[in-house]
């Protein structure tokens, strides 16, 4: 009696050149692979709902939607969002580069193709989705092993050039604030925002430990963002949804590369305010925490230079205005006109500003510099 594989991986092939359209299938083909094609973005969009396939190889430049903008939207769709996408490309600047991996891509393949590069990756990233599928399938069984809650440094180089407003913070209900120090001079600020205000201590702890778990040189900013939602989910053995939203910011600022890498997941536009006076606001990228299932969160780089400066908060420190807008706006002009200050001046500054003399709110306000 002959064995079957115990599975054939499925791989979708999206590429307006018929030629490279037919080399992959052909190679692929060979190796035993099932294959799916298409030669638009629409389509192939389309086929990826459909067929639920492992891993797409997505060309960069095509008429109608490009690459770029094709995996933005397979990565903000559930049914697609955990799917693997390689970019096909003659494309080899950084900022391209860079722009494919905040689209949510895991590699590049660069024209004209070499055979067995093309098979190796392709193996390596099958590979790695797998491992990836079987580390979030067990999350809450990670959390049990590594019980012990993650160790706060205070004494770090990196707090001097960051303040909290209120600067004495008490025990919220509505929010939770965390940093990761990491060892080559760069730094993770994550801010959790929950509606309604049930935030308990098993819920924050399990925040923690999850972040400890998913912090470091092996996980991007996506990757962590997106896995402490699914450690809270398995954890819960529930939709945390049902409970309550969950809205936030996950901020990678490393100083090494003079970078800001930000997940917005629903939450309100962070403020980044350049050494040359201009300022970015950095909207959602995505719904909330958790809409995405297991799939990646998309994000943006920026240059964060030194002078650069990073505001961060919550939704409650604009409980003083008549609209979301308004109070965003008006943070928005006391960040610039107290760029010639401080970084401890300015962000006390700014919250004051936000109070308009009102009782200290259950709020936060973030501020670093670069």
């Amino acid at each position: 009696m002959s064995l079957k594989p115990n599975y054939i991986p499925k791989i979708l092939i999206i590429d307006d050149e018929p030629f490279n359209l037919e080399f992959l299938e052909l190679v692929l083909r060979q190796q035993g692979y099932k294959i799916v094609t298409a030669n638009n973005g629409r389509t192939g969009i389309e086929l990826a709902v459909k067929n639920q396939p492992d891993l797409i190889l997505l060309d960069i430049m095509m008429p109608g939607e490009t690459g770029f903008e094709c995996a933005t939207i397979l990565r903000l769709s559930p049914e697609t969002s955990e799917i693997p996408i390689i970019f096909l490309t003659a494309l080899d600047d950084a900022k391209s580069t860079q722009k494919g991996f905040d689209a949510g891509a895991v590699d590049f393949i660069t024209k004209p193709f070499e055979y067995r590069e093309v098979l190796h990756r392709i193996r390596l990233h099958l590979k790695i989705a797998a491992s990836d599928k079987f580390m979030m399938n067990n999350q809450a069984e990670l959390l049990v092993r590594n019980s012990a809650l993650p160790a706060h440094e205070e004494n770090s180089p990196h707090r001097k050039n960051k303040s909290i407003f209120p600067a004495k913070q008490e025990k919220s209900k509505t929010f939770l604030y965390e940093s990761v120090i990491l060892p080559n001079k760069s730094e993770s600020i994550l801010l959790l925002n929950f509606t309604p205000p049930q935030l308990d201590n098993r819920t924050a702890n399990t925040i923690r430990k999850a972040l400890s778990l998913n912090t470091g040189p092996l996980y991007t900013p996506a990757e962590t963002f997106r896995n402490v939602g699914i450690a809270l989910r398995e954890t819960f053995r529930l939709d945390i949804n049902q409970m309550m939203k969950i809205d936030g910011i996950y901020a990678h600022i490393n100083s090494e590369t003079d970078s800001l890498t930000l997940v917005n997941a629903g939450s309100l536009p962070a403020i980044l305010l350049q050494p040359d006076g201009s300022t970015v606001f950095i909207e959602p990228q995505s719904g909330q925490l958790g809409e995405l299932g297991k799939g990646l969160l998309p994000c943006s780089t920026f240059e964060m230079k030194k002078n650069s400066r990073l505001f961060i908060y919550s939704r409650e420190m604009l409980s003083a205005f008549d609209s979301t807008g308004k109070g965003i706006k008006e943070l928005k002009e006391a960040c610039e006109l107290s760029a010639g200050v401080d970084i401890e001046t300015a962000c006390q500054a700014a919250g004051e500003m936000l109070l308009k003399g009102k009782a200290t709110p259950e709020g936060i306000l973030i501020a670093v510099e670069a």
